[in-house]
């Protein structure tokens, strides 16, 4: 590959000055502004690069005229522009391609919008201006939004706090301005009208990419669903959202939904067909219990169950008695219709309770599901329920999931006597590097580091998820995996020394063997 001399100038200067990197690189900064009055050969790659991105609107204001004002060293324009200043101007705002408008911004002037958005000359503020940062929340800024807004724009995010009329009709009829938008992200706490207003935006883009949203009216998910180019949609739903026919049929997407509670998404999901590999659903608290026929509903939305790749689903625990409430535990029965996912390459049930998984049924998960490279199974919470699956349920995981290469279990680490003697040559997995216990029971922590050592060699992470904090009966557990985490690398470097050995000795005698 073959640069001109601007080109390489341009990349230094980027290498020296990346606001990107950091927003307060003032040694960069002045180094690089410097450099743009040496010559003139510098002065357009460093310009450039100065310009590219901003975190206000004061340089523009600075450049054209403004100055800074009273004790908020607030920038203010303080006489009219002229053809000369609007010019000006002009030349530095084709180099700006991102443009933050941060919460900071709320002490700004409100007459540097009035004067921006009379622009006089042809073509946009910001003409090649491809992400705006829009994260301010103040009300009499959003009528200028279309301002900056222009044809080029292909990311744009926005974090109202509270909405009114006003922002409502801003973000409604910004679609025309922008129509080769790619990403979208406007995800914040919204009643009816904004729903309305955001789903009228997003009706009128087709070529998005990338949307995340609260939540969208039926006409919204049914236009984003439907997109060839979509490659990741996140939104919010309740259990009022209940659409007619709501089919998600881009292969290639990841599909994120957000609930109040797992019967609210089920209640949703009752009339919504997938045809898609990647599926993450969050929920933000739980009902009374987890509902028995979830994930039963779950696997009539899918057209087809066995080319799903990825599934997560997360239900957020609000108290510490959510630890020992029974009535959220996932089991056996509940969860048998995920062996119908045979295409399975993630599941990601890491933040559920599922105590009573047994044996049984995690060897005809891995049977059902080889292809397994990332399973998470109730790790992420400190559950205070006795776990059913043992090391023999894990020993089959690793025996028929040969892919796996992060597995996180709840599980009860007490070793019955045959583990004790030989762990099975057949289940030691050969890419595991993460192993995550949770808040698993155990009571001999030499011995599971010991058969650790051998099942997963080459694990460089054993993690639990006890904190101090936890309640007291989980105290001894926290003690005694702190010390399988210590002895695990010994008996794994203790292995391979004596394996090495053990094969120079052998092939000694082999040589020997060989000239005799």
């Amino acid at each position: 590959m073959h640069f001109w001399i601007p080109e390489v100038v341009q990349l230094i200067f980027e290498y020296v000055y990346d606001p990107g990197r950091t927003k307060e690189d003032n040694e960069g900064r002045i180094a690089i502004a410097s450099l743009a009055r040496t010559c003139q050969a510098f002065r357009d790659p460093a310009l450039d690069v100065l310009w590219a991105q901003l975190h206000s609107l004061d340089a523009l204001v600075l450049c054209s005229g403004g100055r800074r004002v009273n004790d908020d060293n607030q920038v203010v324009w303080e006489r009219p522009l002229y053809d000369a200043d609007w010019r000006i101007l002009a030349s530095y705002a084709k180099r700006v391609h991102t443009l933050t408008v941060s919460p900071q911004s709320d002490t700004w002037d409100i007459s540097t919008m009035h004067i921006l958005n009379c622009f006089p000359l042809p073509g946009a503020l910001l003409p090649n201006l491809t992400e705006l940062n829009w994260l301010s929340d103040r009300e009499d800024f959003f009528p200028f939004l279309h301002c900056f807004c222009g044809p080029t724009l292909k990311t744009l995010m926005l974090s109202p706090i509270a909405w009114s009329v006003r922002k409502c009709v801003a973000v409604a009829s910004l679609a025309p301005s922008c129509p080769v938008l790619e990403n979208l992200t406007c995800w914040a706490h919204a009643d009816d009208s904004s729903m309305q207003a955001i789903s009228e935006a997003v009706v009128g883009w087709k070529k998005l990419k990338v949307l995340v949203a609260g939540p969208l009216n039926e006409r919204a998910l049914t236009h984003a669903a439907s997109l060839q180019t979509l490659q990741s949609l996140r939104f919010s739903t309740s259990s009022e959202l209940t659409p007619h026919v709501l089919e998600f049929c881009s292969p290639d997407a990841l599909i994120e939904i957000v609930a109040p509670t797992p019967l609210s998404l089920q209640a949703f999901m009752q009339n919504v067909h997938f045809s898609i590999e990647r599926l993450d659903l969050y929920c933000l608290l739980y009902d009374d219990h987890f509902p028995h026929l979830f994930f039963t509903h779950l696997k009539a939305c899918m057209i087809h169950p066995e080319k799903l790749a990825q599934l997560l689903l997360f239900v957020r625990t609000t108290s510490k008695e959510d630890t020992s409430n029974e009535s959220f535990i996932l089991t056996s029965l509940m969860l048998r219709p995920l062996l119908s996912f045979k295409g399975l390459s993630v599941l990601d049930l890491a933040h559920l309770c599922t105590a009573h998984l047994d044996d049984t049924f995690i060897s005809e998960l891995a049977l059902s599901c080889p292809g397994l490279q990332q399973l998470y199974l109730g790790d992420q919470e400190a559950w205070l329920i006795v776990p059913l699956l043992t090391f023999d349920g894990v020993r089959s995981l690793l025996k028929h999931c040969r892919q796996l290469s992060s597995l996180g279990v709840f599980f009860n680490a007490t070793l019955a006597g045959d583990m004790k003697s030989a762990a099975p040559v057949d289940a030691v997995s050969p890419k595991i590097e993460e192993f995550l216990v949770g808040a698993s029971p155990i009571d001999d922590p030499v011995g599971v580091a010991a058969v650790l050592s051998f099942l997963i060699p080459k694990a460089t992470r054993i993690s639990h998820c006890i904190s101090e904090e936890s309640p007291e009966q989980l105290h001894g557990r926290l003690t005694k995996w702190g010390s399988v985490k210590k002895m695990f690398g010994i008996f794994v470097s203790a292995r391979k020394q004596s394996w090495e050995q053990g094969w120079a000795e052998g092939k000694a005698a082999a040589e020997k063997i060989a000239v005799t």
